[in-house]
């Protein structure tokens, strides 16, 4: 038996987080990783270092916006050491509001670690509709 693709193995962990599964999630970093967030809104950190701020910053994100609906639209592109991902979710807001969430993730690794993950987010699409 072959064991899964990285694309799989991200996908898989994708899924959990937007079902709630963060640990799961996290199995994709290591202390040198970095997750990067380009069109981070001012609220946002828009560069964190480590598994340990990774998952502090993540565990936050429920501040923000929580998931439940999981992702759907998920297509990938694989290549020697790094990966893009697009990806939907419907986020829900504290105020009871709700909105569909475009990603867009560029992944690289260092084997199965995650090395730097850029994902690229509407910061407009962090905020509740109005």
């Amino acid at each position: 038996m072959t064991s899964p693709s990285r694309a799989d193995r991200f996908r898989t962990a994708l899924e959990a987080f937007f079902v709630g599964d963060l640990d799961t999630f996290l199995e994709l970093y290591d202390e040198r990783s970095v997750h990067t967030f380009p069109f981070a809104p001012p609220t946002m950190p828009s560069r964190v270092v480590g598994r340990a701020e990774i998952e502090r910053w993540m565990r936050s994100v429920s501040d923000i916006v929580t998931f439940g609906g999981g992702i759907h639209d998920v297509v990938t592109h694989e290549g020697a050491d790094f990966l893009t991902a697009e990806w939907k979710a419907v986020g829900h807001f504290p105020d009871g509001a709700s909105r569909e969430i475009s990603y867009v993730a560029v992944v690289t690794f260092d084997g199965d670690v995650v090395r730097e993950y850029r994902e690229y987010i509407n910061p407009l699409d962090l905020q509740p509709p109005s």
